[in-house]
């Protein structure tokens, strides 16, 4: 058992279960008590005016803005925010050309007003008081960052807690229930509340992540290494919908890439040395090896290892994940 702050962290049954310089220069603190949600998204017909329409119905539990990054779809997902008419006063759209899920978050939260952003897919159905839950334990400052439960339609009996890593690094869901909010290693960013202070603090998401893959996960671990406490609220439950089409998702040598970048910014050598040992038998490796082992990133990595105030050991040995 390690003590982070006034929580006990538990070893679970894992096995069980830049635009941002403009945010800093408008205001580190926000609106307070105003809740910024946050859709990134492309090619998301039928599922971001539905989505939409669910958490303008339901009842928040908080004040809220809606901010829709629509980042170069071309299914015309967003039209009906162009059309005008009372979605289009109550949605600030933004439109991007592109970017890819990790910048098109940062745009919309340098473009957000609120103490808290909500991060969330296109994709997904919120219960009545949602946000509300989600975000008092952050604003009360019991933890940094907040993820609901999430509910998937292709497994609407599985319910997961947010997640970890398996020892090759894949994505593992957890389905142990905690009884009440609690800490976890991973947060999904299909839905993903945090306050705006600890956002800036670790620079948002890693805009080196130009794909889908490892966002959430980068985002996760950084909190973490920086002295933030993450952690799921389980009596909120979000259905996230399954669908055939994934715009973002982009397999291969993007994903490896992505890995080792994530790698590269925040292992430590003989961790580092592991992934890429362990990567060098996946799609495009030498190509992205490369393009991770550039200036710009050993930089950064070095800024990250002054600034962390725990190390990955620490993160790995917590949270009891084999790599």
């Amino acid at each position: 058992m390690t003590t982070i702050g006034s929580w006990s962290v538990l070893k679970y049954p894992f096995n069980a279960w830049s635009g941002l310089q403009q945010m800093h220069e408008a205001s580190a603190r926000g609106s307070k008590g105003l809740a910024s949600v946050i859709i990134a998204c492309r090619d998301e017909l039928p599922y971001l005016e539905q989505t939409i329409r669910f958490m303008l119905t339901v009842p928040s539990g908080c004040p809220m803005e809606i901010i829709v990054v629509d980042d170069g779809s071309r299914d015309g997902c967003a039209d009906f925010l162009r059309r005008g008419g009372e979605l289009s006063r109550r949605v600030h759209l933004v439109e991007a050309p592109g970017l890819g899920p990790a910048r098109a978050r940062n745009l919309g939260a340098a473009r957000a007003r609120g103490e808290l952003l909500v991060f969330c897919d296109a994709h997904i159905i919120v219960p009545g008081g949602w946000l509300g839950d989600l975000a008092r334990p952050v604003l009360a400052g019991q933890a940094h960052a907040v993820c609901p439960a999430l509910v998937h339609t292709e497994n609407p009996h599985l319910i997961i807690y947010g997640g970890t890593l398996s020892k090759d690094l894949s994505w593992v869901g957890l389905t142990f229930p905690p009884r009440s909010l609690s800490p976890v290693p991973l947060a999904p960013a299909g839905c993903l509340a945090v306050g705006r202070e600890a956002f800036l603090e670790v620079g948002g998401f890693e805009e080196g992540l130009t794909t889908w893959g490892y966002d959430d996960v980068e985002f996760s671990l950084k909190l973490w290494l920086f002295g933030f406490a993450v952690a799921v609220m389980p009596r909120v439950k979000v259905v996230h919908i399954s669908r055939p089409l994934k715009p973002y998702q982009r397999p291969g040598k993007n994903l490896t890439r992505n890995l080792l970048l994530l790698a590269a910014l925040h292992f430590s050598p003989h961790r580092l040395a592991r992934v890429a040992s362990m990567a060098g038998r996946y799609p495009g490796f030498s190509e992205s090896w490369a393009r991770v082992s550039t200036p710009g990133v050993l930089k950064k990595r070095d800024e990250y290892f002054r600034r962390r105030v725990r190390d990955d050991d620490w993160f790995m040995h917590t949270f009891g994940i084999p790599v």
